[in-house]
């Protein structure tokens, strides 16, 4: 329980932190007010407008990043080796890191339920546009589990790599810019199950035939945090400090 409480305060007490969800906020915001308001109402009648409750990919990527972040500042400022003194028993350390990135992905997934279904859905609702109440609250916990997982992810990936900028740069290079490359190169059948495609089907795309269901996509991604979790502590356990 100490270490949870020290690991919270170590998130935060970092103004990147709130730097990284403020922006999200405001973007997301900005989204869910802009393209509902900016269309024409014919176009939102006739075009599938719960991609809008989706978001943008930003939203996606900053919390990753704050999992990240989570994981590897104490490499960065060299007080993982106080850390790991004071608790020698490592993997507590590991577990903690990942239920606080847990509890602050669950936080995001809140706060951008609030501001996307806030904005979006009084727009449309006041513009007289009808949204399917059954896909809207699919995609909104679909949503609501993927930055959860996405941030569980950030933290599980930190903690393997220990490197903060290597761990940004590879883990959204890997699991959300090469989607497209991958999926070319292993095909349909395969990249359907690599995490960025396997992400996008937890979320509820709309309109993409070559994903897995969203019970299916969220499975597997969850299962490669659950993965990348047990070897962050695998290898945290064996290693040096720093």
């Amino acid at each position: 329980m100490r270490a949870l409480r020290s690991e919270w305060l170590k998130l935060v007490s970092v103004r990147t932190t709130w730097i990284l969800l403020g922006a999200m906020l405001l973007i997301e915001a900005a989204y869910a007010i802009g393209v509902p308001a900016a269309q024409k109402i014919e176009d939102l009648r006739t075009n599938d407008v719960e991609n809008l409750f989706i978001g943008t990919p930003l939203s996606t990527i900053f919390v990753f990043i704050v999992g990240a972040l989570l994981a590897t500042n104490e490499y960065r400022h060299r007080t993982a080796d106080s850390t790991f003194v004071v608790t020698p028993r490592r993997e507590r350390i590991v577990f903690a890191k990942l239920a606080v990135g847990l509890m602050a992905g669950l936080a995001c997934a809140l706060l951008f339920i609030a501001i996307n279904a806030g904005f979006a859905l009084s727009i449309l609702s006041h513009r007289s546009v009808k949204v399917d109440a059954d896909t809207a609250l699919n995609i909104y916990l679909g949503m609501g589990v993927s930055l959860v997982l996405t941030c569980v992810l950030g933290v599980a990936f930190g903690a393997l790599i220990r490197n903060q900028a290597v761990t940004i740069v590879l883990g959204l290079t890997l699991f959300f810019i090469l989607r497209e490359l991958l999926t070319s190169i292993l095909g349909d059948d395969i990249g359907a199950y690599l995490p960025g495609p396997s992400l996008l089907a937890l979320q509820g795309p709309i309109g993409e035939d070559d994903l897995l269901s969203q019970v299916g996509g969220g499975l597997v991604f969850a299962g490669y945090c659950v993965v990348i979790a047990i070897a962050a502590v695998v290898a945290t356990r064996q290693r040096e400090i720093t």
